[in-house]
């Protein structure tokens, strides 16, 4: 029902489907399928990636924000968003939180909630957020995080936190509401 950039109903958080006004709120409808059964409903949402489906204008906002990933190679990858990015993971857990607090849904379920492989993100971002963690410039960046010892474990572990981060935001605060 939502991804990386885009809500299959109205959000106030992500930008909606394009086809929301004619075929309307897919939760919505999903709900009321499901009650009409007896029928639990548990909302999927594809984390991090915006997997071609975000409008092209909240794209190039994330790109010239420095919230899409960056490849080893340093090929922008601008389908996913950077997990260590703080806004990014305000806005993963922004859109969780919301479908909690607008539909009785049964569960809220995480999907992609990780990085597309070990070969991102190695953005500005992560760089800096992932020095100001070890204490220290990292001068071989980004080969250092990828040979063995001390800074792949700290790397791998600052990849790791980023994902805790949300899940744990998203279990907290869908729980409160």
């Amino acid at each position: 029902m939502l991804w990386g950039g885009t809500a299959y109903y109205p959000s106030d958080v992500l930008p909606p489907y394009k086809d929301l006004a004619q075929k309307g709120d897919q939760i919505a409808l999903c709900l009321e399928a499901c009650k009409r059964y007896g029928v639990q409903c548990h909302v999927w949402k594809v984390n991090w990636n915006m997997s071609g489906l975000a409008p092209q204008a909240f794209v190039e906002r994330m790109r010239r924000e420095g919230r899409v990933q960056r490849e080893f190679s340093g090929k922008i990858n601008e389908h996913w968003l950077c997990p260590s990015h703080p806004e990014n993971q305000e806005l993963e857990v922004s859109s969780m939180v919301e479908i909690a607090r607008r539909y009785a849904v049964d569960g809220l379920h995480f999907d992609y909630i990780r990085y597309p492989g070990s070969d991102s993100c190695f953005c500005d971002g992560c760089r800096a957020r992932f020095e100001a963690r070890l204490g220290r410039p990292v001068t071989a960046w980004p080969e250092e995080v990828r040979k063995e010892g001390a800074a792949r474990e700290a790397w791998l572990a600052f990849r790791r936190d980023a994902i805790d981060t949300v899940v744990r935001r998203v279990a907290r605060e869908a729980r409160a509401v």
